[in-house]
């Protein structure tokens, strides 16, 4: 119940913010309530990061490509211009604004997750915007986790990433996955 509460009062503020705030205002009072707050697991923090990245994510939900039911109900209430104009006002946020505490990493191996990380992801995915993915240094555990994890089990549409990912994250044992959390979880983005 208490999760239906803040779902309606999310989307009911959003709609009152999108009337009356500008972008910028909106994303602090709004999208940041969940995507700079470490206690929720299952958003990941945003700030910083690249902005094409960041736009493809938003249309994505906005046009239920990528299937999330609250992403996707806030997300549709805005014009293609706010959208972009969001986009571009969280990726000129500071990187060290996204740097999540590190969790317990209950039984991950950060080391091995260090190893497999430099074999398979490093590539893509650096530790500031250069790289062709997001940057998931300093991210959190749980959701990092639940990201790799939908890589593996989405095997239709709704991940249009997934067929860029699939090589790499498909090989990955329950264990593996835990390890590069860990791993990725303990960098700091930020000195």
């Amino acid at each position: 119940m208490h999760s239906l509460i803040i779902i309606v009062g999310v989307f009911c503020f959003n709609l009152y913010a999108q009337d009356t705030l500008s972008i910028p205002r909106m994303v602090d009072t709004s999208c940041m309530n969940c995507h700079a707050d470490p206690s929720l697991f299952h958003a990941p923090m945003i700030a910083g990061q690249k902005k094409d990245f960041l736009e493809f994510e938003l249309f994505n939900f906005k046009y239920y490509i990528r299937d999330h039911e609250i992403m996707s109900q806030i997300m549709e209430q805005f014009s293609d211009q706010e959208v972009k104009e969001m986009a571009l006002y969280i990726s000129n946020l500071s990187l060290c604004e996204a740097q999540a505490p590190v969790y317990e990493n209950n039984g991950a191996d950060a080391k091995k997750g260090e190893q497999i990380f430099s074999k398979t992801c490093f590539e893509c995915h650096k530790k500031d915007t250069s790289g062709i993915g997001p940057v998931l240094h300093g991210q959190k555990t749980w959701y990092l986790e639940n990201a790799i994890k939908s890589f593996q089990t989405t095997w239709y549409d709704p991940r249009p990433s997934r067929l860029n990912m699939r090589a790499y994250t498909d090989m990955l044992s329950k264990q593996d996955i835990k390890d590069v959390a860990a791993f990725l979880n303990e960098q700091k983005l930020c000195e």
